[in-house]
């Protein structure tokens, strides 16, 4: 009986779950406490719960997101909840999951994904805004929603000093002070990256200046032809990895008379997702360094 007592004392005593409220872009939503079972719909946000500790138990695209993202992986128990743009409703129902986080989806998917769970949708990429900065914030709003924001904090501190660790050793070495970031495309355009886009930000912040003066864009990256890379006449060319299937760019005529190849200022970057979470700033540093350094060889 005492027994019994004790522990129905301590039932009563132990604190209930918190709630715990965030806003998206359609609103605010409380949850009784934080979410356990995560559904993720984007590259980026998988990025940024795994950057919070977090695996999901769905996300999209898993093969793909191996090959274009690749870090911070994933593990095979997560189950893959078919396209970015049209996920398996019915997968994803089948997981139970507590939320589901989602990016730029139109409101019909979002009336669909509410009816299987709370749907977070977070406005990540747009002209108008500055992408790194709306990361930053949706990384934080989901250390919120997650009891992570001590965690967060950490994790953003250690990402500031590692990325001034990074400046200070390019700056000590015999490199360009410019630098342009592309990605091949096929054999007549590439991508080049310009304001609001990750890699242009974790350029600038690394101490390089821009090569070309790209307006601002939805995705802050900008398609143009081969030929326009002759413009490239001081500064390091950077193409980040992978390239699109079947590019042989590297092998033409056009390609070896650019002058960043002839004057041996140009490397491939390792593969590093550069529509992520606020953390992958850092990755992209890390990755960019990789390659600078061995143009200062």
């Amino acid at each position: 009986m005492i027994r019994t007592l004790v522990l129905l004392l301590a039932l009563v005593a132990e604190p209930a779950p918190a709630q715990v409220t965030v806003a998206d872009r359609d609103g605010s939503t409380t949850f009784e406490a934080s979410p356990e079972r995560v559904v993720t719909l984007d590259w980026a946000l998988i990025e940024q719960v795994r950057d919070l500790g977090i695996t999901p138990v769905g996300a999209p695209e898993l093969g793909l997101y191996a090959e274009w993202v690749a870090d911070p992986p994933l593990p095979e128990a997560v189950v893959d909840v078919g396209l970015r743009t049209e996920p398996n409703l019915e997968r994803i129902a089948a997981l139970e999951p507590d939320v589901i986080l989602a990016s730029d989806l139109d409101p019909a998917q979002v009336a669909q994904l509410n009816r299987i769970a709370p749907t977070l949708v977070f406005d990540a990429w747009a002209a108008d805004h500055d992408n790194v900065a709306a990361a930053r914030q949706n990384f934080e709003t989901l250390a919120v929603l997650f009891d992570r924001e001590d965690y967060a904090r950490a994790e953003l501190a250690a990402m500031e000093t590692r990325l001034d660790e990074i400046a200070a050793d390019l700056a000590a070495r015999d490199l360009p002070t410019m630098a342009t970031a592309i990605r091949l495309n096929d054999d007549a355009t590439v991508w080049i990256y310009g304001k609001n886009s990750f890699p242009a930000r974790a350029l600038e912040r690394l101490g390089f200046a821009a090569e070309f003066d790209l307006p601002a864009s939805r995705w802050g990256v900008t398609q143009k032809p081969l030929d326009v890379l002759a413009q490239v006449e001081n500064g390091a060319l950077l193409a980040i990895l992978p390239h699109m299937a079947g590019v042989t760019t590297m092998e033409s005529p056009l390609w070896d008379a650019l002058p960043a190849i002839r004057a041996n200022r140009f490397a491939e970057v390792d593969t590093v997702w550069s529509y992520g979470g606020i953390l992958s700033l850092e990755r992209t540093a890390e990755a960019f360094h990789d390659a600078l350094v061995t143009l200062a060889e």
